[in-house]
């Protein structure tokens, strides 16, 4: 039915068009009329926002469709109320009519001086009830009697009195139609605005609608959890996977550092031990010359020891192989 102080607005376009010479002449750089919605393509990148958008779309259709399907019919009673109306007036109209024709038959009895009980008025009124039983809805019935006290009246002939009143009387024949008419027009709206209402207290479509709506919403937001369930995966297994490398990136510096440290020990052991042979070199008053032969001859015998060193664990490796 009826929804108050609400609107509904749908906003599907992602393009719009403008007026082409207001743009041209506002920035005559710009041949086109067509302006560009940034956030149509910020939702092309995001897809959360999509989900949440066509969600929108969805529940606003059906919303929107429910509204127009209550406003008909609203729109669809108020008229058949105001027919109710326009019928009731005919109705007015035609029984004035009709009671005007009876005063004027009334002052016609009294034209002629007819007594109500006389036996010519009782003729009339016999005369007007075969009339009455003729018309459409009427439930008046003639009996046996009835009719062959008429076929005698019509036998005989009727009197000028008579002949005037049932004359007048023929005048209410389209004023009766009418008043029937209307009664069968109201009586069928309103039979048919009782069984509407029926139907709305059985299925209100707004709130209906508004269920489809929330469950498509719902249905939404249950699909939108999930993704970003899956980007919350995806970001932390790309944060594990970087964890992963700077860890294995520090442990490559690591070792080299203690390659680094273990080689400056082992130059500094050499250094010591020349200094140990040069201080003892000193200690027996040797030359600089010969201390300096000294140095050099150390460090050639070394260097034969390294190779020797070396030379040996390949001969380990090739006795193990």
């Amino acid at each position: 039915m009826k929804v108050n102080n609400t609107s509904f607005f749908m906003d599907d376009g992602v393009f719009g068009t403008s007026n082409t010479s207001e743009r041209s002449n506002n920035n005559p750089s710009k041949s086109s009329g067509i302006s560009i919605n940034g956030s149509s393509f910020a939702m092309q990148n995001d897809p959360i926002a999509a989900k949440r958008e066509e969600a929108r779309k969805k529940a606003m259709k059906i919303i929107g469709d429910a509204f127009a399907n209550d406003r008909k019919i609203d729109e669809d009673l108020a008229a058949r109320s105001e027919h109710i109306r326009s019928l009731k007036a005919v109705q007015n109209d035609a029984n004035k009519a009709i009671s005007e024709i009876e005063s004027d038959r009334a002052a016609l009895r009294d034209e002629y001086g007819i007594d109500a009980n006389s036996r010519e008025e009782k003729e009339l009124q016999l005369l007007e009830k075969e009339f009455r039983a003729h018309q459409k809805g009427s439930d008046v019935q003639l009996t046996k009697e009835d009719m062959e006290e008429i076929a005698k009246i019509k036998a005989k002939g009727l009197t000028e009195y008579q002949s005037r009143s049932m004359e007048m009387l023929d005048y209410e024949k389209p004023y009766l139609d009418a008043v029937y008419e209307a009664k069968q027009g109201i009586e069928e709206e309103n039979l048919t605005i009782s069984a509407i209402k029926r139907e709305l207290e059985k299925n209100t479509g707004m709130l209906k609608a508004q269920d489809k709506a929330d469950a498509i919403e719902e249905a939404a937001s249950k699909e939108i959890m999930g993704m970003l369930v899956d980007e919350a995966k995806e970001h932390i297994d790309e944060e594990a996977k970087e964890a992963e490398e700077k860890a294995k990136e520090k442990q490559e510096k690591e070792e080299e550092l203690h390659e680094k440290i273990d080689a400056a020990r082992e130059r500094r052991k050499e250094e010591e031990l020349t200094e140990d042979i040069v201080e003892s070199a000193r200690d027996l008053n040797v030359t600089a010359t010969n201390i300096n032969d000294a140095q050099k001859d150390i460090k050639d015998m070394m260097n034969k020891l390294a190779l020797v060193e070396e030379d040996m664990k390949g001969a380990t490796v090739d006795e193990r192989s």
